[in-house]
């Protein structure tokens, strides 16, 4: 599943760390945005609740927006 999570205020210097922990669950991290403290990426076969790791303050479905 596609999600966005975003990370902890007080976490955002270690986004990339936090991202790579995801990496080595097995998710596919797509995008690493540290100024706005966001991770997207594909979970795989995890569930939304398994994504949220230590740092992590919210994961959600990322939905597809589609062009008129």
């Amino acid at each position: 599943m596609n999600f966005i999570a975003k990370v902890e205020e007080g976490q955002k210097p270690n986004i990339r760390e936090i991202a790579r922990s995801l990496e080595g669950m097995g998710i596919r991290v797509r995008r690493v945005m540290q100024l706005t403290g966001t991770i997207t990426g594909d979970s795989g076969s995890l569930t939304l609740g398994q994504v949220k790791i230590k740092g992590i303050q919210s994961v959600a479905p990322d939905r597809a927006v589609r062009k008129k």
